[in-house]
């Protein structure tokens, strides 16, 4: 029979990476293993007469026990070993990296890392990250999809107040597995360490932020531990000033005449932002575990004043100067996100659960004064915009250990209903009223085989995609759409003398966003609309990655092929008037390529690091006449 069972302190904690030895008669080693996060244990063998388990853990008693004496599975206790410290010194090494299916995985627990400050100090270190203007990305795969402990973050303000020295390891995905939607095309897991103890803790956070004006953030988190259940709640403030400043150059032709526009733009966006959240987690035994996420997100005052002086020359020659000032007010309230989860183990399966809820309301409001110094005189322009968005979305995995491979089969369901209404007042321009209801069903199946040093893990995914679109509460048959594609994935890991290779393909897909889609037509100055394009199809992105790592060395060189690629052009609004329209296409295709080269040697009591990106793409387009 298979040996297996569960690693427990006298309080009935958990203990995770415990080491297991199965010994002989004569204390010879036969085989070994280390709990998992839940202090499970199992060893693929059989059982004879005189066996023992060695069971062993930093700051536990070691326990030998004898088979004849333990009942499987067996639920083995570990004593707390007293200590007499002396002289204590504490080191701090390089982040340790290694390759995992599809990514790398870099510890943090113990390295520089974990003094680096909150999460996101430690992500904007990590090869292949990047964050620019508190957005995360990684290079070549667009923004992740971030996970802490297998939940899902929907607020990325949560990434501030989680403390460098609570991570224990995280995980960069650059080509994740079936397991994830098809438009996912990179993924950042974290890990935590366990919290130990019972009782009240929290903590107080204060951040101020200087970048031409001051900025504040704060935020209060509580949590209460008793037994198996844990209990927490945040609350979290933000005020955020910034400024921007830009210079815009625009040549148009038309019907034979040149227009050059010259214009510096001034923008001083404002925001005030809550955030509140509640659950608990309850661990029933060792084997399930359910929580509940209640999150509150509300924008009450967002504002933004754009100051905008345009020079217009025609043919050459001055013919206008025009003053823009806009004032743009967005309101989010309410935005609710609930989400309920279940975990758990039996034998050799596993199961994980997760059904998530959402609503919001948000209104943007348009102020727009324009003065002309030509006859043109003084106009007014207003919009407003009100978009209401609900979903509900549930997921679910079965997973089969077995020796040295893991299955998974699982399902997802996500229904979307958003209503747009935009108005326009002072222009000739028109309404809209669209509404899209959209349902998204998945089943996907993963595999992964270790063959001595080598490991191959692949999967399929299957998506079937209804989306009903609907203007002025009519469905419009021609600009609905309906999707079925299957999304395989393959990735392949092995070994050369030293160093670690893995190379993989995956096949994604990118769907328009509903502002792409949109029908609504937003005023930006007298020569500028923008609109989206209700007929774009989805993108089909096939993608090819090898990774490498040795010692301090990480590399990695990617090749997409985008069919169908959704790009945002420029294109004449009307016959009558020079005026651009800035929408969105579909062209074939687009090549890109994209590599990453991560050097961080230990040297001395240092610990730098050097990290190169570069991406470029393959693409012409026909603009201004001729091919670009």
């Amino acid at each position: 029979m298979d040996i297996r069972g569960v690693i427990l302190d006298m309080k009935n904690t958990p203990i995770p990476y415990a080491t297991i030895f199965l010994l002989n008669s004569d204390s010879t080693f036969i085989n070994g293993c280390t709990t998992d996060d839940n202090g499970a244990f199992f060893l693929p063998d059989s059982l004879k007469e005189g066996m023992s388990l060695k069971v062993s853990a930093i700051g536990y008693n070691t326990l030998v026990a004898k088979i004849s004496t333990i009942y499987f599975p067996a639920t083995l206790k570990l004593e707390n070993k007293s200590y007499q410290l002396g002289e204590v010194t504490i080191k701090r090494n390089r982040p340790m990296q290694h390759l995992s299916k599809g990514g790398i995985v870099t510890t943090v627990k113990g390295s520089v890392l974990s003094i680096a400050g909150n999460a996101v100090d430690v992500i904007g270190q990590l090869p292949g990250v990047r964050i620019e203007d508190e957005q995360i990305s990684v290079l070549g795969k667009g923004y992740p999809i971030i996970y802490i402990n297998g939940r899902k973050l929907n607020d990325l303000s949560e990434l501030n107040r989680l403390s460098s020295n609570e991570i224990e390891s995280i995980e960069v995905l650059n080509n994740p597995g079936a397991r994830y939607s098809a438009e996912t095309k990179s993924v950042i897991l974290i890990k935590t360490i366990r919290k130990n103890g019972e009782g009240l803790s929290g903590n107080v956070q204060s951040v101020s932020r200087l970048a031409h004006s001051f900025s504040q953030s704060g935020n209060m988190a509580l949590n209460y531990r008793h037994n198996n259940i844990d209990v927490f709640g945040s609350l979290a403030l933000d005020y955020s000033k910034r400024y921007q400043k830009q210079d815009n150059s625009t040549h148009i032709d038309f019907n034979n005449e040149v227009y050059d526009l010259k214009s510096a733009l001034t923008i001083f966006p404002l925001n005030t932002s809550y955030i509140a959240n509640l659950g608990f987690n309850w661990q029933v035994n060792k084997d399930n575990t359910l929580g509940l996420k209640y999150e509150f997100y509300g924008i009450p005052n967002g504002s933004s004043n754009w100051n905008q002086q345009e020079k217009v020359f025609l043919n050459g020659e001055w013919q206008d100067e025009i003053t823009y000032y806009t004032h743009w007010k967005r309101k989010t309230m309410p935005q609710n996100m609930l989400n309920v989860y279940y975990l758990g183990n039996i034998n050799h399966w596993s199961f994980s659960l997760n059904n998530d809820f959402y609503y919001s309301k948000n209104t943007v409001n348009q102020d727009m004064k324009e003065d002309s110094n030509s006859d043109n005189g003084e106009n007014t322009i207003n919009s407003l915009n009100h978009i209401r968005n609900k979903m509900i979305a549930t997921k679910g995995v079965v997973g089969y250990t077995l020796q040295k491979s893991k299955t998974e089969l699982g399902y997802e369901y996500t229904y979307t209903d958003r209503i747009d209404n935009f108005l326009n007042y002072g222009i000739l321009l028109p309404n809209s009223d669209n509404q899209i209801k959209e349902g998204n069903f998945a089943v996907f199946l993963s595999t992964n085989i270790t063959f001595g040093k080598y490991e191959v893990s692949g999967g399929v995914r299957y998506e079937h995609t209804v989306s009903d679109y609907y203007q002025n509460k009519q469905i419009v048959k021609e600009q609905s759409r309906k999707y079925s594609n299957f999304f395989p994935t393959i990735d392949f890991s092995f070994p050369i003398k030293q160093a670690n290779f893995s190379l993989s393909y995956t096949a994604k897909t990118r769907r328009p966003l509903y502002s792409q889609l949109s029908s609504n037509i937003q005023y930006d100055d007298r020569f500028t609309y923008e609109q989206g394009n209700p007929m774009l199809q989805s993108e089909i992105n096939h993608d090819i990655t090898l990774a490498g790592i040795y010692k301090w060395l990480y590399f990695s060189a990617s090749y997409q092929y985008v069919r169908n690629a959704i790009v945002g052009i420029v294109e004449s609004y009307s016959e009558n008037e020079p005026i651009n329209l800035m929408t969105f296409v579909n062209y074939k295709h687009i090549s890109k390529y994209s590599s990453v080269l991560s050097v961080s040697p230990k040297i001395s009591k240092w610990s730098p690091q050097l990290i190169l990106n570069f991406m470029g793409q393959d693409f012409k387009i026909n603009a201004m006449g001729k091919s670009q």
